[in-house]
């Protein structure tokens, strides 16, 4: 194994890590796949420019400087997770990808999707402790991919690709992200171990060969039959691979019979306006087999786990030690469980009995309810504050995993309202709920001991969740600490500020003082030959309150030689972010279309990331007319992107009218109360 890069990163010693990690990494696959490794050698070549994160030929993976270099004395947690886990996708391919290969670029999913889901899986591995797979797959993939899935606009991850311009098309979230998510699912239901062993079979039988979607279900078909159980893989899958989008559960109590649940599925979409304009949709009545995992519990008994399939619309279920006192934990992408009545507190009261039974419990229900609360609420299936009311339980909550995914789940809304009158009702509600756990915790100390992995890394990562939303929503002993830290560096030329906070006290003192400090973040920038540094640096700028300042950053960003073509992507989808600069890069993205559609528009899902990225939180009348009238002017390889840009800024659109003031009067009287 050998890696090369720029000479002074290898002096610096910035691939020590990787070159590490993947001597490791594939002694993992090859225990895992009981396959060995194909090639006498594998490659890792680290270039500064590059159109993808990675890329995996066989036996050489190239990857851009800042997805495999390290240093460790200036990388926070957050990018060595963030290296670790684009090695581990690279690698997996030589296996997935490489060694059997797709037949077709139909099924582009079966070698990403695996990679994706191994990036979880592979981390684990590496560090037993962060329960990546368990916990940040649902927050940082399935939750993510639901948002996608949820448009009409959605496709398969199962295309169809007739020509070679359609190839692009395929590369994208639903196919790594939603493909990850139903091998997930697999090896849910099918058991690990026993999907474990079909893995194996499927890698053996078409090593140095293609392979279809149909191989891979036969032969986990086999494994399952082997082990005495008999389940249509292939049935069961074709309705998940083969339809767009994904089912929403609903579950209530049966007011005849005691014990008994109706349980129901329909198509889960967000903008119900956009299901009847959709013809397919209109004319199509979705369903999915699903394997729901259901627990029963009350504060004296827990069941344990069992899997009902849900083929139909609706069926009946038989449920023990089902009674007033007890609550149903669903594990399905957006499934609600209504108790008896169709009483919304039950949402409330389920919520509030889970998280006094055992910690674990507490875990999952605590991710699933606050996840699936934001979604549905944003979709108008639930009432709006009902996830506002679940983050109040936040103060009370010491893991990880309910606050990242809080912080997920209230970023999207937070930039539907950022731009509002009201918006401080919102902010003044949202610090109520950190503040607590922010004294609680506090700031983490100077750590320059050279190493990365502390000693806790769900404590820490808690740690920077609640300091990112402290100061990003304006506490003001976040503010001071930050504007503290920075004039520090400034003033004694030596930074000490904590690794795994950088990011948020840079962005942070760029939004608070004055054009001074974004001259010096800018100088840094130029100086740091830190990878990593030069990310969170770049990043920062675009922090700022002044327009002049982002509007120069942009026009920056589209220089070769002062910011590399991938990193000004990220530099105009960040200015978009920010609700001083969403107008200004909306309107560069208009104005220097054709440069950028010259420049990203045959670099796979790179035009789609910046189209979405750029035009997600445009919510007025205004933005979605110059949004359709840009579109009908532009009709290329984007098109389906565009599409997608169009119903998302529709449905923003749609909240708004219908729900911005149910909201802001729920805030109101919860701030009095």
């Amino acid at each position: 194994v050998r890696l090369y890069a720029r000479p002074d990163a290898i002096r610096r010693g910035s691939g020590d890590y990787a070159l590490h990690i993947t001597k490791r990494l594939i002694e993992f696959y090859e225990d895992y796949f009981k396959v060995p490794y194909s090639l006498p050698k594998l490659d890792l070549l680290a270039v500064p420019k590059h159109p993808y994160a990675a890329m995996e030929n066989w036996g050489l993976s190239i990857f851009v400087e800042q997805r495999i270099l390290l240093d460790p004395s200036v990388s926070s947690i957050s990018y060595l997770l963030d290296v670790t886990m684009v090695i581990v996708h690279e690698i997996c391919h030589q296996w997935f990808g490489d060694l059997v290969t797709p037949v077709w670029w139909e099924d582009v999913w079966l070698k990403e999707g695996f990679a994706h889901y191994f990036e979880f899986v592979g981390t684990d591995y590496l560090y037993p402790g962060w329960n990546m797979e368990k916990q940040r797959f649902l927050t940082d993939v399935l939750h993510e991919v639901m948002l996608l899935d949820g448009l009409a606009s959605s496709h398969p991850v199962s295309q169809e690709v007739l020509q070679a311009t359609d190839i692009d098309r395929v590369f994208d979230w639903i196919a790594y992200k939603k493909g990850a998510a139903l091998i997930r699912m697999l090896a849910n239901f099918m058991g690990h171990s026993v999907f474990q062993r079909g893995l194996q079979d499927y890698l053996t039988i078409h090593k140095y060969g293609n392979a279809a979607r149909n191989d891979l279900w036969n032969t986990l078909s086999e494994a399952l039959k082997r082990n005495g159980k008999y389940v249509n893989i292939q049935a069961v899958m074709d309705q998940w691979t083969l339809q767009m989008g994904y089912p929403v559960i609903t579950i209530l109590g049966n007011t005849t019979t005691t014990n008994k649940v109706i349980i129901t599925q329909q198509h889960f979409i967000y903008d119900i306006g956009a299901k009847t304009k959709a013809l397919e949709l209109r004319n199509s009545s979705y369903l999915w087999h699903i394997p729901l995992t259901i627990v029963v519990g009350n504060r004296s008994h827990v069941s344990s786990e069992a899997i009902i399939w849900v083929s139909n619309k609706s069926v009946n279920y038989h449920l023990l030690l089902l009674n007033i006192h007890t609550y149903i934990q669903e594990n399905v992408p957006t499934a609600r469980s209504n108790k008896v009545t169709k009483n919304i507190n039950s949402y409330n009261h389920r919520f509030n009995t889970s998280l006094r039974q055992s910690e674990t419990l507490s875990l999952k229900i605590a991710r699933h309810y606050i996840s699936d609360a934001f979604l549905e609420a944003v979709a108008g299936y639930l009432p709006q504050n009902i996830p506002l009311e679940i983050l109040r339980y936040l103060s009370a909550e010491k893991d990880f995993l309910p606050w990242h995914a809080a912080s997920r789940a209230l970023y999207p809304l937070d930039k539907l309202l950022d731009r509002m009158e009201n918006y401080n009702v919102f902010n003044e509600y949202i610090l109520k709920q950190v503040a607590t756990t922010y004294i609680k915790l506090g700031w983490p100390k100077n750590n320059f001991n050279g190493s990365l992995v502390q000693a806790s890394y769900q404590h820490e990562e808690l740690r920077r969740e609640v300091i990112m939303l402290a100061c990003s929503f304006g506490n003001k002993h976040c503010h001071q600490q930050a504007s503290t830290l920075i004039s520090d560096w400034i003033s004694s030329n030596r930074n000490r500020i904590p690794l795994n906070v950088r990011d948020i006290v840079y962005c942070t003192g760029v939004s608070l003082l004055d054009e001074d400090v974004w001259e010096f973040i800018w100088m840094k920038f130029h100086s740091t030959t830190a990878v990593s540094e030069k990310k969170i640096l770049l990043e920062a700028l675009t922090c700022s309150d002044d327009r002049n300042l982002l509007n120069r950053l942009l026009n920056l960003s589209l220089n070769s030689e002062v910011v590399l073509d991938q990193d000004a992507i990220d530099v105009i989808i960040h200015v978009a972010r920010n609700p001083h600069g969403r107008d200004l890069a909306w309107k560069f993205f208009r104005d220097k279309w054709k440069i950028l559609n010259t420049r990203y528009g045959e670099a796979l899902f790179m035009n789609s990331k910046l189209i979405s990225g750029v035009t997600e939180f445009l919510n007025t009348e205004g933005e979605l007319k110059e949004l359709r009238s840009f579109m009908k002017s532009y009709d290329g390889v984007a098109a389906a992107s565009f599409s997608r840009a169009v119903e998302t800024v529709e449905a923003n659109v749609r909240w708004k009218m219908l729900y911005q003031d149910e909201l802001f009067q729920w805030l109101g009287k919860a701030l009095r109360h």
